[in-house]
This record gives C-alpha cells, sequence and structure tokens, in this order.
C-alpha cells in the first residue's frame, strides 16, 4: 500500500489539502474540497503465487486494479450528500476522478505505456494491420519499457488510444497530447485529439503532419483547448503515407496531460474509471460530516 503526501497547497496546520478532488461521471465531474493528505493508494496484484519443483517461487500475474481511500474533516453537508449519491447509485457510473497534484498523465496505464510496455493492451486499438512488442523504447522517456511495434499498416489507419476510455476534461484545461514515435522509413504520421461530447465523438482536433526520420525517435506533441462541450479526449496516431512496403512504426511513451507544453512522460492512471466501495461517516456537529471514501478502479 502506498500513503502519499501532496506537497502542492497543503494546509500542514489542518492535515487538509487544498487540492480540490474531482469526481463524478465523464462530462459531469464535481470538485470537491480537497481530502485530508494522507491518501491510501494500493494496487494489489491479481494472481497466484507458487513453488516450482526447484523451489523458485513462481508469481502468476494477472493484473492489478486500484484502490484509494480519502477522508475529510468537517465537509460541508451538500457536498457529502454528493458523495452519499454516488455509493447509492443515484449518480450514473462509471465514475473518473482526477487529483491535481497527483499523475499529471491521465492516460490510462495501458494506453501511456503503449500497451507493450506494460503488457495490457485495453486501452490501445487500431483500425489496420497488426502489432507486435518491440524492444525498442526512447532514451528520453525513462524508465523504458516495450514499445508497439505496428506492421502492414495502411495510409490513412490509425492506432487509437483509449477510445473507449477517454480522458476527462475540466472547464477551460488546455490539454497537451503527446507520443514518442519511431519509423524504420522517412514515413509521415499526425497526432489527433478526437473530442467526445454528449453525442459521442463528434469533433477533433489535428497537428500537422510529421515526417520522421528513419531510425530516430521523434515526439509528437498537440496543445489544445478544447470546446466547452467537450467531455473527454482520446489521441489517435494515423499514418499519412507509406514511405515503403516494408515500413515499420513503434509507438512509445504516450501522454495526456492539463497543461500548455509537454513534460516529461510519466506513467499513465491519474484518471482512474472508478466505483465506489464504501463511504462511512461520522456526524462531527450540526451541518457537517467527516466522510471516507473507498474509490476501487474497475
Amino acid at each position: 500500500m502506498q500513503s502519499i503526501w501532496l506537497d502542492k497547497g497543503v494546509d500542514l496546520r489542518a492535515g487538509e489539502g487544498t487540492v480540490p478532488l474531482h469526481l463524478g461521471p465523464l462530462g459531469a465531474l464535481r470538485t470537491l474540497r480537497g481530502p485530508r493528505t494522507d491518501i491510501q493508494i494500493e494496487f494489489p496484484r491479481q494472481g497466484g503465487t507458487h513453488v516450482a519443483l526447484s523451489g523458485a517461487h513462481v508469481v502468476d500475474y494477472l493484473g492489478s486494479a486500484g484502490s484509494f481511500a480519502f477522508t475529510w474533516r468537517h465537509l460541508p453537508a451538500d457536498q457529502a450528500d454528493y458523495l452519499d449519491a454516488l455509493r447509492d447509485r443515484h449518480v450514473r457510473g462509471p465514475l473518473r476522478f482526477v487529483l491535481d497534484g497527483w499523475k499529471r498523465n491521465r492516460l490510462s496505464r495501458s494506453a501511456a505505456s503503449l500497451g507493450y510496455g506494460g503488457r495490457d493492451l485495453t486501452g490501445v486499438a487500431i483500425t489496420s494491420g497488426y502489432t507486435e512488442p518491440a524492444r525498442s523504447w526512447p532514451d528520453q522517456a525513462p524508465p523504458a519499457g516495450l514499445g508497439l511495434r505496428w506492421v502492414n499498416w495502411t495510409p490513412g489507419s490509425a492506432v487509437r488510444l483509449d477510445r473507449d476510455r477517454p480522458v476527462p476534461v475540466l472547464a477551460g484545461e488546455a490539454i497537451t497530447c503527446s507520443v514518442w514515435a519511431w519509423s524504420s522509413h522517412t514515413d509521415t504520421v499526425r497526432l489527433i485529439a478526437d473530442y467526445r461530447t454528449a453525442e459521442g465523438y463528434t469533433d477533433s482536433a489535428a497537428g500537422g503532419a510529421v515526417t520522421l526520420t528513419a531510425g530516430t525517435w521523434q515526439r509528437l506533441v498537440l496543445t489544445r483547448t478544447p470546446p466547452a462541450t467537450t467531455w473527454g479526449v482520446s489521441l489517435a496516431v494515423m499514418a499519412v503515407d507509406r514511405s515503403a512496403s516494408d515500413s515499420v512504426l513503434v509507438l512509445a511513451a504516450a501522454q495526456c496531460e492539463a497543461a500548455t507544453s509537454a513534460s516529461a512522460w510519466s506513467l499513465g492512471g491519474g484518471a482512474p474509471q472508478v466505483a465506489v466501495d464504501s463511504a462511512p461517516l461520522k456526524l462531527p456537529r450540526a451541518g457537517y460530516v467527516d466522510p471516507e471514501l473507498t474509490l476501487l478502479e474497475v
């Protein structure tokens, strides 16, 4: 289990964080007062542990999902009522949360690592060709993982990231998307941000076409302020053309962050999809409550 102490915007005297928690369904995240700063985060491994004939331990890793525990003191009753509404499924899920000052990369862990880097392809989809792991990763984006090798693609096709779970966007935010790309030839690619609204994917923003230098990692970057109707953003790397029949593209280290420029790549998971596990509370005095909230990644 990990305990995090948010250094930015913390009132050490009260033990309460001034960094707000944004929580709710996509397109309707509600901003709550910052929880207490000793936040419990755990990613328990799913899978068994066995002993081989040699006596060595064999660990089966089937994945991991996060557990997040927040607490407040003297939270106003109206905000506590919202937690009750989430617990009772009065507010329809699935839920997402963003905690400023925690992980800046809001892509899922799968999409941020381009699937193979984290051995999980749930956040990655392609429209043509096939993918396989590549023992290649940009030195500029440590720690190294396995890149996604994209083969037999056709011009105009794309690798889509978090299409089913777009990154939440808060009102007025500038969003910077980035991904590292490598080509065996001088192929041209484009980074696209697809905007998810109440009606689905109805609009997008495209970066300029970038001709890759063969055998060299290059970072594609796109910064936009989405329209007010935008609920979330999904990334896509489009192959504009194919300079040779045996061209191969490798992608790695994707990021989507609330910023006006691209920062150093970090592991994803900054806006997980969650469900309420428990929400007990205490009543310290009239009009206020001391609630706890445990969210489970789903």
